[in-house]
Formats: structure tokens, sequence, C-alpha cells
């Protein structure tokens, strides 16, 4: 802990060397997203301003990494899309962070991922009703690509490869945008408790277990489930980003109900074994406990259960 408060004071201690170490870490294999890390937690400690400087210096050597690689077309627009997503997903940690500074809530920074991402999706649809197809030649193309580098090796079979494409494109969009904001979360949590574990010690776990949407957003999920049934296009490509957050605030839900329960630990192992044993339907199934939590607001519920004891 030692090295951490040393490494923290560092780059706390002034602009130019938080800059200095986010734009050295971008470049070493493996520890890269530190660098981003590093904005995260200069954005929570400092502000919007300071953190957006350090978001600079982590994002610069990935746009000079990206130019590094331009020896082919095909190389060259596969490393634009990876270095388009690393780039979202920096400015979107930064985003968060400034959120989090001023509000507090991570229940807000859900809600607004969600909107956001029905803008996004909505949009995508209206300007390329095709996408679907659109999908399916990358996939396509992607699969096959694949399939030569492993030189024909068994498994590799055409009809399951459309199968798969088939399955996959209808949520493609909805899958890659929730990756990129599953992944700006994850990174935005870590530095939260880069902040926490040194400054305000415990208060991370407290912020964690009280996610909880609001009913705007359960009815758009209520909507979007309905309209999937149907077979919207627009509404089964926004499900893999409404059961994904969804599926984040079940398991603070859980964690929280379970925080108070005898050997809760044990409890924990077995949810998480079921929850790896039978994914992805109990992944579902989390995210449809969270929507019954905006409804029956569980943890009040709770609460009374045990006031009236």
């Amino acid at each position: 802990m030692s090295i951490l408060r040393r490494f923290t004071d560092f780059i706390l201690r002034s602009r130019l060397q938080a800059m200095g170490a986010a734009f050295v870490f971008a470049y070493i294999p493996f520890l890269g997203s530190i660098s981003i890390l590093i904005a995260g937690l200069v954005t929570l400690r400092k502000g919007m301003l300071e953190g957006f400087w350090v978001l600079c210096a982590a994002t610069v050597p990935i746009l000079l990494s990206y130019y590094a690689t331009l020896s082919s077309a095909d190389q060259a627009n596969m490393a634009l899309i990876a270095v388009g997503i690393v780039v979202v997903s920096n400015i979107l940690v930064w985003l968060y962070a400034v959120l989090l500074r001023q509000y507090e809530n991570w229940s807000l920074l859900l809600e607004l991922s969600i909107l956001v991402s029905m803008l996004i999706i909505g949009a995508v649809h209206f300007f390329n009703p095709d996408i679907q197809h659109w999908w399916s030649t990358q996939l396509s193309s992607y699969f096959t690509r694949a399939t030569a580098m492993m030189n024909g090796l068994p498994g590799t079979d055409v009809n399951m490869q459309s199968q798969v494409v088939n399955v996959i494109k209808p949520y493609a969009t909805g899958l890659v945008l929730f990756s990129v904001l599953g992944n700006g979360l994850l990174q935005v949590v870590m530095a939260r408790w880069w902040q926490t574990v040194l400054f305000m010690p415990g208060t991370l776990r407290q912020e964690l277990y009280h996610i909880r949407f609001g009913y705007v957003v359960g009815v758009f999920f209520v909507g979007v489930l309905l309209l999937s049934l149907l077979g919207n296009a627009t509404a089964l490509d926004m499900k893999p980003v409404f059961y994904g957050l969804f599926f984040i605030a079940g398991l603070s839900l859980i964690h929280c109900l379970l925080a108070s329960v005898k050997y809760n630990w044990i409890w924990l192992v077995l949810f998480y074994a079921g929850l790896i044993l039978f994914f992805p339907r109990s992944g579902m199934l989390v995210a449809v406990f969270a929507l019954l939590d905006v409804l029956l607001n569980l943890r009040c519920q709770l609460t009374r259960v045990r006031g009236s004891r």
C-alpha cells in the first residue's frame, strides 16, 4: 500500500507529472490501462479540466500506434476500429469520473448509459435500416479470416459459422456498445477504488450496494422486451445493453441483500457458481431481478422486515 500511496502522491502533485505517467504507461504492454486509470483518479480528485489533460496524455499514444500500423488497407481498417473503441472507452471513463465526482451516484451513470445507448442504437437503425446485413457481411468476413488463420483446423464448419452469424447479427450493435460501456464502467470502478482505498476507505462498497434504476428506465426495459417479442429490429439490438446494465444493478442488489446474512461469503460463492454454470440464462434472470427491484424496492422491503422483528 505504501508503494501505491507514493505513486498516487507523485501523480497528484502536478499536472505535468500525471500526464507524464499516463503517457509512459500507455506504451507499456499489459499495463497500458493504468494510463486511463490515472486520468480517472485525477478527474475524481482534481476535477474535469485536470482530468481532461491527463486523458489527452493517455490517448495520444493510442493514436500514434494506429499510424504505426498502416501497412495495408485491411490492417488499417481493423486497427482503426480497435483504436476507435479504445479512444471512445477512454473518453467514457473520463465522463463517468466527471459525473461521479459531481453526483456520487452510480445509478445515474448507468441510467445515462442506457439512455445514450438507446439514442445511438436508434440513430444507427434510422440511418442504416439494413444494419443487420452489414453486420452479417462483417462477421462472415471475420470468421473467414479466422478460419484461414487456423489453416482449416477441425471445427470450422461453414454452416456452423453461418448459424453463429445469424444468431449474433440482430444484437451486434448492442453487444459492441455494451462492451464499450462495460469496459468504461469497470475502469472507473477501479479508479474509484484507487481513490477510496487511500482517501475514503470503505465507501466504494456502500456506493456499489445501492445501484437501483428509476421507474423511467424500468418502463423502457419492459418496452424493449415487448417490442423485441414482436421482432422489432431496434429493440432486439437494445436488449444486450439493457440486460447487461440491469445485470450490474442485479449484482448490486444481491450483494446488498446478502451483506448482513450469516456466512454470506458461502452464499456468494454458491451464487457465482450457479451464475457461471447456467450463464447466460442466469445473467438474464439477475437482470430481471433488478427490474423487479425497480417496482418493489427490495432493499427498502428488507429494511422494513428487519425493523418489524
